[in-house]
């Protein structure tokens, strides 16, 4: 499957010429799957909403894994953060992943970071390229839907004005609760998440002014 539209993010051409090439060797008579994960602040997000300007959203469409979330208050009664299994309808999000690779629309259901409830669900039809972005893609339930994944590895200078940008400018946190939150997911983030690199083809280490240079491709690549 050849894009639709020119490169979204032209600093980043490098980063879209790997994908556009693991996406002609892959793309088979099937939806292909891309998964997208890493730290928090990192750009996966935009990253997924980027291939799916450049490969057209006839052709492509991002689900945002933390649509999946309980609401933030359960998980505070549970004391469990956002990157915790339990606070992830995961089993729900392979269903609606393997329905979509079926060619069958789900009802996908919404998340809202600004106030930790979750929305009405809303209606996805599939696409001949899924991309799955989240901190979850390569967590057990999911990790084998994934035909092609990245992990976008930022330093912690890179996740904390991401947070400021993001959780502040757009999810109206507070400057302290931003800060906060990024120190609380620390322990999640060694424990769950930075062990996935392990599973990833591309690993992508994302700088302050978020550019994705490559610094481990799986040979089956070349």
């Amino acid at each position: 499957m050849n894009p639709k539209n020119p490169i979204p993010d032209v600093k980043n051409k490098g980063a879209f010429e790997i994908l556009e090439s693991a996406v002609k060797k892959y793309k088979s008579d099937k939806p292909l799957v891309v998964g997208i994960t890493g730290s928090g602040g990192a750009g996966k997000t935009t990253f997924g909403k980027n291939i799916v300007i450049y490969y057209g959203s006839e052709n492509c469409v991002s689900i945002d894994l933390d649509d999946y979330l309980i609401p933030r208050e359960t998980r505070g009664k549970l004391g469990i953060t956002g990157y915790h299994p339990k606070a992830n309808k995961l089993f729900e999000a392979r269903s609606n992943i393997i329905e979509l690779i079926s060619r069958k629309s789900i009802l996908k259901p919404c998340y809202d970071h600004s106030t930790g409830k979750v929305l009405s669900n809303e209606t996805i039809s599939p696409r001949e390229i899924i991309v799955i972005e989240g901190v979850t893609p390569l967590y057990p339930e999911l990790v084998e839907l994934n035909n092609i994944s990245f992990f976008l590895d930022a330093n912690e200078e890179t996740q904390i004005q991401s947070r400021i940008e993001r959780d502040v400018k757009e999810r109206n946190y507070s400057l302290e609760e931003a800060l906060i939150l990024y120190e609380s997911l620390k322990p999640d983030y060694k424990k769950l998440i930075e062990p996935t690199k392990q599973l990833v083809d591309v690993i992508f280490e994302v700088g302050i002014d978020y550019v994705m240079h490559p610094i481990h491709i799986n040979p089956k690549f070349v």
